[in-house]
C-alpha cells in the first residue's frame, strides 16, 4: 500500500488511494474523474467505480458484465480486495467478428421510435430501434433454422465472455455469457437483442454460427430522469444525448407527448379579451336550435404561417397507422386551397381513396380534404383559436354580423383549474359596452353537440350558386358549387352506413343515407312514416321523396357533419304574381326546370335577407337577371310535350372534335389509355391580341364580360426523360414541325377534364345565354361549336373575316371557321387551365419522311418521350425514341 499512498490524481494532481477499477487511473474523486473521461473513454468503454488503489491484476479482463461491476463496487473496503482468477474469454471459432460487442444505436441526435424490450429494477431500461425489429424477428427465424438443421450443437465448456446461442422458450436468441456456474450447471447470460439476462443451463447452450457474430447488438442500454408512463414492449420516443451513465447506459430524453388544450383559452383572454365573429349558426325553431356564433381570438394570428413554413421547411410526417373509427379527438394537419392548417379529424372515407372531413380549429370550418400529416410538435401546445358562444336571451345586432370585433370579459365566482375549463359565462362586450351575456364552450368540429342538427354554411349576396330543387315558379332551393361534389361521396358511404332492418328503428327526423337505383345516393332527413313507406327531405337539395326501408341505411359521423350549402329563396318580383294568374305549364317553368337539370350556375343578388328574396343573374354573358327574362315567359303557355327533362347533352359526356362523322363518347380510362379518334388539323402559332385589329361589337349590344387566352392558366407537359404524353393532334406535322399533346398524372386529373368538357357543352347548348351580335375579340376566349360533331368547346379567336370566326379549340389543338352566330362568350366558371401544349419535335427535317412519323403517332396515340422546353414560350421541345427507324417506315 505504499506505492498506492505515493499516488496523485492525474487530473488535479492531488494524492489520492483511489483508482479506477480496471485500468488503475489514479483520480480523488468521481468529478475529477468525470472531467477526465473524453480522454480516458479512449482504453475504458465504460466507466466503472473508483476503488483503493490496490495492485492490478494482469489477466484482469477487459471487459465486464454491468452486475460483475456493481457487485465489485459494493465490496469497496479499507483492507485489499483478494484476487479472483479469472476466466479468459475463448472465441468459438479464431475468426469470430467483434461486431456483437458493439450496440447498432441511431445515427444523429433526432427523436427516434423504439421499442422497449427489458426493464431493470434498478431504473436503466433496454430498447430497440424499430426500424430493426424486423432484422431481430429475420436473425431468429434464421437462428431456429440452422438449430434444426444441426449447424450449431451444444457447447462444451462454456466460457466467460463469449458469443452464444441460447434457447428460451421456442425461441433461439444471441447470447452473451456473463459468469458460469459449474456447481449448478448452469449460466447467466445476457440476450444481446433483448436485455434481460437468463440463468440458462448448460444443455441450453449452443454454439453460433459465425455470421451470428457479424450483426450489432440490437438492444442497448438506455436511462431516463423517470421511467413514469414507461411499459414493457411499448414504443417510445427518444433522443440520444450523447453521454453515458457511470455503468454505461446511454442517457437519453423522452419526447413529451404534446397535444392541443382543449380547454377555453382563459390566461390568453384576460390578456387579450379582443375576438372576432367568423361564423354565425342561427337558431331553427323547427328543430329547438339555440342561436350560436363560432368566436376567434384575435392573438396566435402567426398560428397557420408557422404551420406552412415549418412544413415547407422540413418535410411533413405523415400518418402510417389507421385512423381510429371510434369518435376520438384527433390531430391532423391539413391542406387546404389556403395552404396547412390545424384540425381536428372529424370521419374519414377508406375506399377508393383516403377522404378525410375535418374540422379547421383555428378558422371554425369543416371542410373535406384528401391529404393529412402530423402536426409539428412545437404547435402541439398552442390552444384552438376558435370557441363557441351560446345566447340564451335576444340576438344583438353585433353577434349576427360576420367579422364584428368584440371583447370577452369572464364571469368566474371561483377560478376552476384552467385545464378543466371547458365552459364559462362570460359577457361580449362592443366599443366598450356590454351587448350581451353568452355561454362560451370549446368547440370540436361536431355541430350537434351544441344543438344543432346540421352545419349549415352561409349563402351571402354575391355568391356563385345553382337552382338545385323548384318549389314553384316563385320559390326555389339554391345550393353552392361545393355541394356538387357530395353525389360522389354519398356514393362512398355506403359501406360505412349499415341497413337498417326494423321500420322501428328509424325515428322521424333523423338523419340517414338513401340508395336507391331511381333516385341515387343522396343525404335525407324522415320527415314522416306510413304503411312502409318513409318521406325522406334530401337534405342537399330540398327535394322530398317517398322512399323503402331496403333504401335507408343508418347515418354515420361523415354524413352528420358535412356543410349543407342550401338555402330556400323567393325569386324577386315573380313571388308577388298570384298563382291564379299563372298557367300551370309555362315559359318560365320551362326555362327554371332547364336551368336546374343542367346546374347553370348563377350569381346571388340579395334582395332581402329577412324574406330570403333574390334575384339571380346569369354569370356568363352581360349577367342578366334571372326574374327580368322570366315575367314575360310566366304567362305564355306552352304544350305538354314542352315539358323539358334534362337535354341529352347534358347527361351524356360531350365528344371529342374529331373529322370523322362516326361519334365516340369521352372518358377518363379512354384519355388514358389509347382509345382516341383520329385527329384534326395542326393549329397556328398561339394567338395574340396584336395581330388582328379588334372588330368592335355592334353599339346596341349590351356590355360583355372578355376574357384572354393568354391570361389563362396552362398545364404543359412536365419536363424529364420518360413523360407520358397523350396525342391529341399531328396533322399537317411534315411541314410544321410540331404536334399537340396533353398530360394527365393520373384519371383524376382526366376525369376534371371530361367535367370541363361536359360543362362547356351544356352551358354552350343552353338558349339564355346567346348574346345578340356578339363578335369575339382576337386573342378572346369563347364558346364555339365544331362543325363535325356540333358540340361546343372551348375556343380561342384568331381572326375575324366576313361573320365568320377563326377558331383554335384550345382544349385540342385544332382549328376551323366558325360563323358568328355560332359563337359565344365564355362563363367565368369555364376558365380553367388548358392541358394542350405545343410540342416541336426534336431533329425535324422537312427533307425527311416525317409523314411517316405522323401516322406512327395517330396510332400510337400514347407514347413516351423526352420533354425539354421549347423554343417558345408555353412550347415544348420533345425526343421520341427510335424516329430514325421510324421515319424509315415506307408510308401506307
Amino acid at each position: 500500500m505504499e506505492k498506492s499512498e505515493e499516488k496523485t490524481c492525474v487530473v488535479c494532481g492531488t494524492p489520492t488511494r483511489l483508482m479506477c477499477q480496471r485500468c488503475g487511473e489514479p483520480y480523488c474523486n468521481e468529478k475529477c474523474q468525470k472531467l477526465d473521461w473524453q480522454r480516458h473513454r479512449q482504453v475504458c468503454i465504460i466507466m466503472p467505480p473508483l476503488v483503493e488503489c490496490r495492485p492490478l491484476q494482469p489477466a484482469l479482463n477487459p471487459i465486464q458484465s454491468v452486475e460483475n461491476q456493481v457487485a465489485l463496487a459494493k465490496t469497496r473496503t479499507k483492507s485489499p480486495i483478494p484476487c479472483v482468477e479469472p476466466t479468459v474469454a475463448v472465441p468459438n471459432k479464431p475468426d469470430l467478428s467483434e461486431n456483437w460487442r458493439k450496440h447498432l444505436l441511431p445515427s444523429g441526435m433526432e427523436f427516434f421510435k423504439c421499442r422497449v424490450t427489458f426493464m431493470e429494477n434498478d431504473g436503466p431500461i433496454w430498447v430497440v430501434h424499430v426500424a430493426n425489429v424486423e432484422a431481430i424477428e429475420r436473425m431468429t427465424v434464421n437462428m431456429q433454422r440452422c438449430m434444426q438443421n444441426k449447424k450449431m450443437i451444444r457447447m462444451e465448456g462454456v466460457r466467460e465472455d463469449t458469443l452464444v446461442a441460447i434457447s428460451v422458450g421456442d425461441k433461439v436468441h444471441r447470447g452473451h455469457v456473463l459468469t458460469v456456474c459449474q456447481k449448478k450447471q448452469e449460466a447467466n447470460v445476457r440476450m444481446i437483442d433483448h436485455g434481460q439476462i437468463v440463468a440458462t443451463p448448460f444443455r441450453d447452450i449452443y454454439t453460433i454460427v459465425p455470421k451470428m457474430a457479424e450483426s450489432k447488438a440490437f438492444a442497448f442500454r438506455v436511462q431516463l430522469p423517470t421511467n413514469t408512463g414507461v411499459q414493457d414492449i411499448k414504443n417510445l420516443t427518444l433522443r440520444m444525448l450523447g453521454t453515458k451513465t457511470s455503468d454505461g447506459a446511454y442517457h437519453v430524453h423522452l419526447k413529451p407527448k404534446m397535444i392541443i388544450p382543449l380547454s377555453l383559452p382563459l390566461e390568453m383572454l384576460q390578456l387579450n379579451p379582443e375576438v372576432k365573429v367568423i361564423r354565425v349558426f342561427k337558431a331553427n325553431p323547427k328543430h329547438n336550435e339555440p342561436q350560436l356564433a363560432l368566436l376567434q381570438i384575435n392573438v396566435m394570428g402567426h398560428v397557420n404561417a408557422d404551420l406552412n413554413n415549418r412544413i415547407a421547411e422540413k418535410p411533413r410526417q405523415p400518418f402510417t397507422l389507421p385512423f381510429p373509427e371510434q369518435k376520438s379527438i384527433f390531430f391532423a394537419a391539413t391542406r387546404t386551397k389556403n395552404g396547412y392548417r390545424r384540425a381536428f379529424l372529424l370521419d374519414h372515407i377508406v375506399k377508393p381513396r383516403p377522404t378525410y372531413l375535418v374540422y379547421e380549429m383555428d378558422e371554425g370550418r369543416v371542410s373535406i380534404a384528401t391529404d393529412l400529416s402530423r402536426i409539428p410538435s412545437e404547435l402541439l401546445g398552442l390552444p384552438s383559436r376558435v370557441f363557441a358562444a351560446q345566447l340564451e336571451d335576444s340576438v344583438p345586432e353585433e353577434l349576427e354580423t360576420q367579422g364584428a370585433e368584440l371583447t370577452v370579459k369572464f364571469k368566474l365566482d371561483n377560478k376552476p383549474p384552467k385545464e378543466k375549463l371547458r365552459a364559462a359565462n362570460a359577457a361580449l362586450n362592443s366599443k366598450g359596452e356590454q351587448i350581451c351575456m353568452a355561454r362560451l364552450i370549446t368547440f370540436l368540429g361536431q355541430i350537434s353537440y351544441l344543438g344543432h342538427k346540421y352545419w349549415r354554411e352561409p349563402i351571402v349576396h354575391d355568391s356563385i350558386v345553382f337552382i338545385s330543387h323548384l318549389v314553384s315558379f316563385k320559390e326555389v332551393y339554391i345550393s353552392t358549387p361545393d355541394a356538387k361534389q357530395y353525389a360522389e361521396i354519398f356514393k362512398r358511404l355506403e359501406y360505412k352506413c349499415a341497413t337498417i332492418t326494423k321500420s322501428s328503428d328509424v325515428s322521424v327526423g333523423s338523419i340517414v343515407l338513401v340508395v336507391s337505383k331511381q333516385m341515387g345516393h343522396f343525404r335525407g332527413e324522415i320527415l314522416s312514416k306510413d304503411s312502409g313507406l318513409f318521406e325522406v327531405m334530401n337534405v342537399d337539395t330540398g327535394a322530398t321523396q317517398k322512399v323503402e326501408l331496403a333504401e335507408i341505411r343508418s347515418s354515420c359521423r361523415f354524413l352528420e357533419n358535412m356543410p349543407v350549402c342550401l338555402m330556400r329563396v323567393q325569386l324577386q318580383n315573380v313571388c308577388n304574381i298570384p298563382d291564379a294568374a299563372v298557367p300551370v305549364n309555362n315559359a318560365a317553368i320551362q326555362m327554371l326546370h332547364k336551368l336546374c337539370a343542367q346546374k347553370e350556375l348563377l350569381k346571388l343578388n340579395m334582395v332581402d335577407a329577412t324574406t330570403s328574396t333574390v334575384d339571380l343573374l346569369f354569370s356568363s354573358g352581360d349577367s342578366r337577371s334571372l326574374t327580368t327574362q322570366m315575367l314575360p315567359l310566366i304567362f305564355t303557355p306552352v304544350q305538354e310535350k314542352a315539358e323539358v327533362a334534362p337535354p341529352k347533352a347534358a347527361s351524356t359526356p360531350s365528344q371529342l372534335p374529331v373529322v370523322t362523322h362516326k361519334q365516340q363518347k369521352v372518358s377518363p380510362q379512354s384519355l388514358l389509355l389509347l382509345d382516341l379518334p383520329p385527329l384534326p388539323p395542326s393549329p397556328p402559332e398561339s394567338p395574340s391580341p396584336a395581330d388582328v385589329p379588334t372588330k368592335k361589337s355592334a353599339s346596341h349590344v349590351l356590355p360583355i364580360k372578355r376574357f384572354l387566352f393568354d391570361a389563362l392558366p396552362k398545364n404543359l407537359a412536365p419536363l424529364g426523360d420518360k413523360v407520358n404524353l397523350i396525342l391529341m393532334n399531328a396533322d399537317g406535322l411534315p411541314q410544321t414541325g410540331y404536334i399537340t399533346a396533353a398530360y394527365f398524372k393520373d384519371e383524376k386529373a382526366a376525369k376534371e377534364f371530361e367535367k370541363i368538357l361536359s360543362l362547356t357543352s351544356s352551358q354552350g347548348a343552353c338558349d339564355h345565354n346567346v348574346v345578340p351580335g356578339y363578335v369575339p375579340n382576337v386573342g378572346e376566349l369563347c364558346l364555339a361549336i365544331y362543325s363535325e360533331d356540333k358540340n361546343w368547346y372551348r375556343g380561342v379567336c384568331q381572326e375575324v373575316k366576313d361573320n365568320m370566326v377563326k377558331i383554335l379549340f384550345c382544349d385540342f389543338g385544332n382549328t376551323e371557321y366558325v360563323a358568328v352566330r355560332h359563337v359565344k362568350p365564355i362563363s367565368q366558371d369555364l376558365l380553367i387551365a388548358v392541358n394542350v401544349t405545343k410540342c416541336y419535335i426534336n431533329g425535324f427535317d422537312k427533307s425527311k419522311n416525317f409523314a411517316a412519323l405522323e401516322q406512327f403517332l395517330v396510332r400510337k396515340i400514347r407514347f413516351l418521350c423526352g420533354v425539354k422546353k421549347g423554343p417558345e414560350p408555353d412550347t415544348r421541345l420533345i425526343t421520341i425514341p427510335d424516329m430514325e427507324t421510324i421515319l424509315n417506315t415506307p408510308v401506307a
